[in-house]
Parts: C-alpha cells; sequence; structure tokens
C-alpha cells in the first residue's frame, strides 16, 4: 500500500527537535515501511532539506507560517497523487480540506491530545471530520473516551493504540555494559551515591516541577543524598525562559547542588539522562493524553510516581510497577511517595523490573506498527470496551 503520513505543523520529522508525534513517527517507520511505501509530510526545518528519500521513505516539508497554510500546502501536494491510505496526526479540523484533495483515499485520524473540544473545532467541522475518516487511533483510552462523549454516534471508529518505545535504545540499567555507562556519566554529572529523583519533560506549570522542588526540599530532611534532576527546558529544541522558569530556578538555587537542570537535551541523548535515575517522577497537573516518558522510565527499568491525570494512570499498576497519586497538587504527597521508595531500595527496583518486563510485552514501536496495521486492514481490531493487556496485569494483581 501507497501510505502518507501528515505530521502536524509543530516540528519536522525526523525528530531532531524532539516532539512526542514526531517520536512517534520516527518510532513506527522502521516497521511500517517493510512492506509499504511510505511518504511523511511534515514542517520545513533549517538543518533538513525540503524534500529527501532516506532509509526507503520519502520526505517532504513545507515551510509553516500558519495552520492553514500548512496543511493547505499537504492539500496540493495530494492533489493528482495516489495513496491508499492518508494518515492525519492530531489535526481534525484540517482534515476535511486535505480529503477534498484526495477524494479516492481512505483516512486515518491518529489523535495525541483533546482536539476534539469545541474550542478546537466547531462542531460541525468535528462531524464531517468523522464522517470522512475510516478509524480514529487515541494514545490512550482517556483521549478516546473524550471523544466518544462528545461524539458518541461515532464511538465504534475510535480504537485506543498506546503509544511505544525504543528498547533498544532505553536499555535496562542493570544489564551487562549498560551498567558500567550508567556508571560513567553518573561520575560525569557528579552523582556517584546519589539517590537521582529524575523528571523528564517540559518546565511548564502543567508539568509540575514546581511541585517536584517543594517536594525534594523534604524529602532531603530523611535523605541528604537526594537530588533532583529536572531535564528539558521551557519548549522544543531551545532553552529560552519565561516567568514560571526564572522562578523554577530561583527554588531551585535555593537548594543548591540538590536540584540540578540540564536545560533542552536533544533527543537523541535522552536515554542517557534515564540511565541517571533511581526512580523516575512525572508530576503533571493537566489532563495528560498519555506522556511518552512513562514508556521510557519503564524501559529502563525505572519504578515510576505518576499523577491520576488523563491518561498517564492507564500504563501504571499500582505497587507492580510504579505509583499514582491522586492528591497531585499537594508536593508532600509527592514527598512522601519518594521518601517511599527512596527508603526501599529493593522494592522501587523490583517495580522497575516489572517495568521492563510490561514494556517489552506491550509498548514496543513494532507492536504500536502492528496495531496500526491491523486497524487500517480491519483486522484483529477490537472496540473501544474491550479490555487492553495491562488490564489482565491489573486483574491479575
Amino acid at each position: 500500500m501507497k501510505i502518507l503520513l501528515v505530521c502536524t505543523e509543530k516540528l519536522p520529522v525526523p525528530c531532531i527537535r524532539g516532539g512526542a508525534i514526531q517520536t512517534y513517527i520516527d518510532g513506527i517507520l522502521p516497521y511500517l515501511k517493510r512492506e509499504h511505501e511510505i511518504t511523511v509530510f511534515s514542517v520545513a526545518d533549517p538543518d533538513l532539506p525540503d524534500r529527501e528519500i532516506r532509509d526507503n521513505i520519502r520526505y517532504e516539508r513545507a515551510v509553516r507560517t500558519t495552520s492553514e497554510e500548512y496543511y493547505q500546502a499537504v492539500a496540493n501536494f495530494v492533489a493528482g497523487q495516489q495513496f491508499d491510505w492518508i494518515v492525519i496526526y492530531n489535526r481534525p479540523k484540517y482534515l476535511p480540506m486535505v480529503a477534498k484533495s484526495a477524494p479516492e483515499s481512505r483516512f486515518l485520524l491518529s489523535m495525541h491530545n483533546e482536539m476534539f473540544h469545541a474550542k478546537k473545532i466547531e462542531p460541525e467541522e468535528a462531524t464531517i471530520c468523522l464522517e470522512r475518516v475510516e478509524k480514529v487511533v487515541t494514545v490512550s483510552k482517556f483521549i478516546a473516551d473524550g471523544i466518544a462523549k462528545l461524539f458518541p454516534e461515532y464511538k465504534h471508529k475510535l480504537q485506543p493504540v498506546y503509544a511505544g518505545v525504543d528498547l533498544k535504545r532505553f536499555q535496562p540499567k542493570w544489564t551487562e555494559g549498560v551498567k558500567e555507562k550508567r556508571k560513567a556519566i553518573l561520575a560525569a554529572h557528579n552523582l556517584e551515591d546519589k539517590k537521582v529523583v529524575l523528571c523528564v519533560g517540559r518546565l511548564t506549570d502543567k508539568k509540575g516541577p514546581h511541585l517536584l522542588v517543594s517536594a525534594i526540599a523534604k524529602v532531603l530532611e530523611k535523605h541528604p543524598s537526594a537530588v533532583l534532576l529536572l531535564v528539558g527546558s521551557k519548549w522544543y529544541g531551545n532553552n529560552k525562559e519565561n516567568d514560571y522558569v526564572r522562578d523554577i530556578k530561583a527554588e531551585a538555587e535555593k537548594l543548591g547542588p540538590a536540584v540540578q537542570m540540564t536545560g533542552f537535551i536533544p533527543p537523541s541523548e535522552v536515554a542517557d539522562y534515564f540511565l541517571l535515575g533511581d526512580i523516575f517522577v512525572c508530576a503533571s497537573q493537566w489532563e495528560e493524553p498519555l506522556a511518552r516518558v512513562h514508556y521510557e522510565a519503564m524501559a529502563t527499568g525505572l519504578c515510576t510516581i505518576t499523577t491520576a491525570r488523563g491518561g498517564n494512570p492507564e500504563v501504571i499498576i499500582p505497587g507492580k510497577n510504579g505509583i499514582v497519586i491522586k492528591d497531585y497538587e499537594n508536593a508532600d504527597a509527592f514527598a512522601t511517595q519518594i521518601d517511599y521508595l527512596l527508603s526501599r531500595p529493593k522494592e522501587s527496583e523490583e517495580m522497575g523490573r516489572r517495568g521492563r518486563e510490561l514494556a517489552e510485552l506491550y509498548y514496543s514501536w513494532s507492536r504500536v506498527a502492528w496495531d496500526i496495521l491491523s486497524v487500517i486492514n480491519d483486522s484483529k481490531s477490537v472496540s473501544l470496551d474491550t479490555i487492553r493487556p495491562m488490564d489482565q496485569d491489573k486483574e491479575a494483581g
């Protein structure tokens, strides 16, 4: 089949600037291209050519001035060409525009955020989109449920397809070769003999790093060797600061070396930073679709603390591979759970090992690609109400 993947207008593919959707597309491409002719359309970037063929994948890129102009460029590109399937990522508003130029193509919508709310798309536009698409795959049941609540008549088109992680790049910290690498990286960051509480994500109040800075101040009372390592910046690809970032830095400075901030880290280097952690914390305050970092932490063998927000708890089995915090606005709640895990290193390690097992069972990119192709082929496609594999683990536990 000839398949076109249309990335959002924010960041390019390959994911040289980061980005969850861009990473997702990069992850599934090696498997999609094995039996299909793949084209990827994304925004232009000064470090990438506007047109190229790389690893037998065709890349087309367009300059973004406005979203409308970008998707008009997509529509112009597909006009006169024949794609069996066109996958639009996260932009239901613009799918009909592209579809007009590709009347013979079948469409799949891949949803990674809550883009069906009235503030994002008019209900009439949403209905046109949902009528046109064959299926809507979502990165979590939370996202699927949200669409089903707004447009229940299209529930039959919704299919959660959980994202994945590169299991070769994100390797468990206890394996031979990786242990030595971890020691070297810890030494390079002056973190030997430290208990590293790792948080990877953008520095924004929605992600909650301010709560972790407050929490680590309390954790230090019992664990003086604890260090909070914040990996990330305000936005992908640069270290520009706003008032929130400056406030975080000011609070962090009060705690000296107990809080370390890396700034933006290129996607190619992120896996090394996961090796620095003893435990991983996602402090999301917003109804997050389901953050990719959960998969990366599991793959590295880190016990994960997350919040009961959005889709994040869908991949955590409490007491098995992590902890879910319901009192997510309370820094003391984070301090309590961080203290719990740091005080019980064997239990934390067992949870980390279980996380790696779950990553290998359910969250490889090959599985994601297979699920998407299954939806496209309308084979082994399950309904929104079907229990997913992780739920079987929860029931067994």
